[in-house]
């Protein structure tokens, strides 16, 4: 007998405590730490995030389950900001609706999930804003403006060009400063 696909997650992240854990399409897919460039990026990425979510009162977490439903896939962002109290599923997963941003690093095996697969769990969860940061491609992608069919805008820049977040933000993210 197969056991259900949230016990053999579980089990995993518990087997793999120091990695990222995520069910992704069916699929149980345990990501090593980042490398001292993904962090790097992820590290510049919070230098300017930090202080909008400091005056707002938001938090800022490495390494949460995002909930997109009772039958859905868990994923694990890089970076999920939050308000100071979000609505959570368990005390390792917050509700993705009750997210402000969640970002990722591409990485050599994600481009697929983080490009196509993410977004298309994250938008129906009504997440917000989901940002991906290439380094491969030189670029960085917002998503926003969830509905069940999607992200209903998709703004792309190379690195150099500032991206505007939206409302509650008031900020743009210096793209030449994360790589």
């Amino acid at each position: 007998m197969v056991r259900p696909l949230d016990e053999r997650f579980r089990t995993a992240r518990d087997l793999f405590p120091e990695c990222r854990v995520e069910t992704v399409q069916d699929r149980i897919v345990v990501n090593e730490p980042g490398t001292w460039q993904h962090n790097t990026i992820l590290f510049r990425l919070l230098l300017q995030l930090v202080g909008t979510a400091a005056r707002q009162g938001w938090q800022i977490w490495p390494n949460i389950t995002v909930h997109l439903g009772e039958h859905a896939d868990r994923y694990v962002p890089d970076l999920a900001v939050v308000p100071a109290s979000p609505r959570m599923h368990e005390e390792h997963a917050v509700h993705g609706d009750a997210t402000l941003l969640l970002a990722d690093v591409v990485s050599m095996g994600s481009g697929y999930d983080d490009y196509y697969v993410k977004p298309c769990g994250y938008a129906p969860a009504r997440v917000p804003l989901y940002l991906l940061i290439d380094p491969f491609q030189r670029s960085v992608k917002l998503f926003c403006d969830p509905s069940r069919g999607g992200y209903a805008t998709e703004v792309v820049v190379a690195v150099g060009e500032p991206l505007p977040l939206p409302a509650p933000w008031g900020l743009a993210v210096d793209t030449a400063r994360l790589m």
